[in-house]
């Protein structure tokens, strides 16, 4: 495992298990005697956010492509970063399909679409080489 992806194993853990510790000290409540249908009750109200997204697949059109192995490294290489980065700072999911490959392509395409030919030519040269 590479050290991006170590970090970011770190991260997800240490979130998790603080998000564990927060639940159970707001379960633990010292004034109000625990009932064991106040869990399965906060655990139920939480469930319908995570069931109700629905999957990229039913939402977007799949595309394949072929990439030097250097550029997929590159691409999976910033795809962790970011992904701890983002999950760090919000403590929220950071998809690959669902956010990252959308935000890679439009802003590839903002950075194509003011391309001159003559640039386009630079960049394939580039990648050729």
């Amino acid at each position: 495992m590479s050290d991006d992806q170590d970090r970011a194993t770190r991260l997800r853990e240490r979130r998790n298990k603080s998000k564990q510790r927060s639940e159970n000290r707001d379960q633990s409540d010292p004034s109000q005697p625990s009932e064991p249908s106040q869990p399965s009750e906060t655990d139920s109200s939480s469930e319908p956010d995570e069931t109700d997204e629905t999957s990229i697949k039913d939402e977007a059109t799949g595309v394949y492509m072929y990439l030097p192995k250097s550029q997929k490294k590159n691409l999976e290489r910033l795809y962790n970063v970011l992904k701890a980065e983002y999950e760090y700072e919000f403590d929220e999911d950071f998809e690959k399909n669902r956010h990252f490959y959308p935000l890679v392509v439009e802003h590839g395409l903002t950075e194509l679409d003011d391309a001159s030919a003559e640039q386009l030519r630079e960049w394939i040269q580039e990648l050729l080489s």
